[in-house]
């Protein structure tokens, strides 16, 4: 009786341990060739004890062109007297059937604390698509499709998450009629774009993708947060937009231990506390101006800079602000800086004070306090800074206090006030001498040369040319200059003049051809590989196609311009000289 107690109970815990896993996927019965449909996938893990240790294994997808994927995962605490917990990944695909027929899915593998969990197969319709009437103008509005990917789903409160703006077609062309391609904005989170430039068409299992966009996403509350999808724009299209997919943040809370002086500064940062003119004698009741600066990597557009603390030993005006930042890979870089104007109000020395400040590091996961920040100024009295002066430092500082104070109608005051002495500035001295030198020595040159000069001899007239014939005798004596034309780019990129930009590169690429005597592409390719390597080749073949797609590119960008000619001048240092 005990053992088939035992047996019941042994039974029962299978049953409970087997229930806190569950892996299920959507079953689609019949679609189309070429049709899009979305494959979901569903993990859910129940009990903190259980541990996912492999990456579900996907059945064979070798048969659908994979449009796009995503995932979502959700934490959810269901009991808090129990601590349990559910993790939820949800996995979605986006597939096209290549053929028609009979496919089977297979199942999907995931391993949990040591035992396989799998889905059960099935088997899909798929017919052939429907034909419909070529039209004169088609568009490619149904061909092109946006998918957001976002690098780290799970954040701290404003710390940065990195997102691409992908785009996907069958069609080379589609990427350059994309048009207006608009970020997300919402409440909740901030955007900072990180780089407009595209890079090459990547091309896999027929079907063609290129980066449109990166950016940065800081967002402003803890939570789950759905992240607008972007939108975009074809041209000659019916649709008005397209629209990409909508993916999920989990923004974390800070954790606890916030320090009292925290500034919603999420990342790395220092603040420094100066004075403007180290070399200006501060002096009561007159201007100082001092700078607090705030730099590193994090928040900067939202962070609260800190302020200077009130005092009865200065009195200080609201300062004026300025940013200057710029986002690189995953992170937003710069400083911040705030001018004030401070008024010490007693003589002597005296400290003017900043707030504290601190931050969350999101990378060490603690918070970091800079500690107090304080400016040391030694304030004069004017009788102290007019005794410490010369006496012709004062008689200047007299003239010029007259000069710009009474009113004198005919003489322009600004011009006239007296310089402080400096000391004797030896080499203007000598460069007028040296000026003063050649000066004379032209003057006797030219005197004998008109002296000794004779009469001119009359010469034969030469036969009269039209200007047609002297400018094409002029093009065939001249020969091009190929280190001129990568300045000349460079300059192009540099001022985003993107037209004469390509123009002047297609005029480098004649001028090479004809230097090799090549009659088309192709000779030229092959005289390439000969004298400086199949390398060369390769490079001139990939530099072509990226002029093709930025010419044709619907956002053209400084940054994309000068990197295309950098790798232009590289190419032509090789072949040209």
């Amino acid at each position: 009786m005990k053992l088939k107690f035992y047996f019941i109970l042994f039974f029962l815990a299978a049953l409970h341990i087997r229930g806190q896993v569950t892996l299920e996927v959507t079953e689609v019965k019949e679609t189309r060739v070429n049709q899009r449909f979305n494959l979901s996938i569903m993990l859910q893990i129940s009990g903190e004890n259980m541990q996912q240790e492999t990456p579900l294994r996907l059945p064979d997808l070798s048969k659908f062109d994979i449009v796009g994927t995503a995932s979502e995962q959700n934490t959810v605490v269901l009991d808090a007297r129990k601590g349990e917990i559910i993790n939820q990944m949800v996995y979605q695909f986006v597939l096209s059937p290549k053929q028609a027929g009979k496919i089977k899915i297979g199942s999907v593998l995931v391993t949990v604390n040591g035992k396989i969990y799998k889905t059960e197969p099935f088997e899909m319709t798929v017919r052939e698509s429907e034909k419909i009437a070529a039209a004169p103008d088609p568009v490619i509005d149904e061909n092109v499709y946006l998918n957001m990917e976002i690098r780290d789903r799970s954040v701290y409160k404003n710390e940065p998450t990195v997102a691409v703006l992908r785009a996907y077609s069958r069609d080379y062309g589609s990427f350059r009629k994309v048009r207006n391609i608009q970020f997300p904005q919402q409440k909740n989170v901030r955007i900072q774009p990180v780089s407009l430039n595209k890079p090459e068409i990547e091309t896999r299992s027929g079907l063609a993708s290129q980066v449109l966009a990166v950016f940065l996403i800081f967002p402003s509350e803890s939570g789950s947060i759905d992240i607008t999808p972007a939108t975009a724009s074809i041209a000659r299209s019916t649709k008005e937009k397209i629209v990409s997919n909508s993916v999920r943040l989990n923004v974390k809370k800070l954790p606890a231990g916030m320090p009292a002086d925290f500034k919603n500064a999420v990342g790395n940062f220092e603040v420094s506390l100066v004075k403007n003119d180290p070399a200006t004698v501060p002096e009561i009741d007159q201007p100082v101006n001092v700078t607090v600066k705030l730099s590193g990597a994090g928040n900067l557009r939202s962070v609260r800079m800190p302020k200077l603390l009130s005092s009865e030993n200065y009195v200080f005006y609201k300062p004026t602000i300025t940013s200057n930042t710029r986002a690189e890979e995953d992170k937003l870089f710069g400083t911040i800086t705030a001018d004030y104007v401070v008024i010490p109000k007693k003589p002597g020395p005296i400290n003017v004070l900043l707030e504290n400040f601190s931050y969350f590091n999101p990378e060490d996961q603690n918070y970091v306090e800079l500690g107090p920040q304080s400016l040391a100024l030694d304030v004069k009295t004017h009788q102290q800074v007019l005794d410490a002066k010369s006496t012709l430092e004062r008689v200047n500082d007299y003239t010029n206090n007259v000069l710009e104070t009474v009113n004198t109608p005919v003489l322009q005051t600004q011009n006239l006030k007296v310089k402080n002495p400096k000391k004797i500035d030896w080499k203007i001295v000598f460069l007028n001498l040296g000026i003063l030198v050649a000066a004379v020595s032209l003057f006797l040159l030219f005197r004998r040369k008109w002296n000794q000069r004779k009469p001119a001899l009359v010469e034969a007239y030469k036969p009269i040319m039209t200007v047609a014939e002297t400018e094409e005798i002029i093009k065939r004596n001249l020969q091009y200059n190929f280190s001129d034309g990568i300045e000349y780019l460079k300059f192009l990129s540099k001022n985003n003049e993107s037209a004469k930009f390509f123009e002047t590169y297609q005029d480098m690429v004649l001028k090479i051809k004809e230097k090799f005597n090549a009659a088309n592409e192709t000779d030229f390719r092959k005289i390439l590989a000969e004298k400086f390597g199949q390398s060369a080749a390769e490079e001139y073949r990939l530099i072509s196609e990226k002029v093709k797609i930025e010419k044709y590119s619907p956002l053209q960008t400084q940054e994309s311009l000068t990197k295309l000619g950098e790798d232009i001048a590289v190419l032509f240092q090789k072949i040209a000289f």
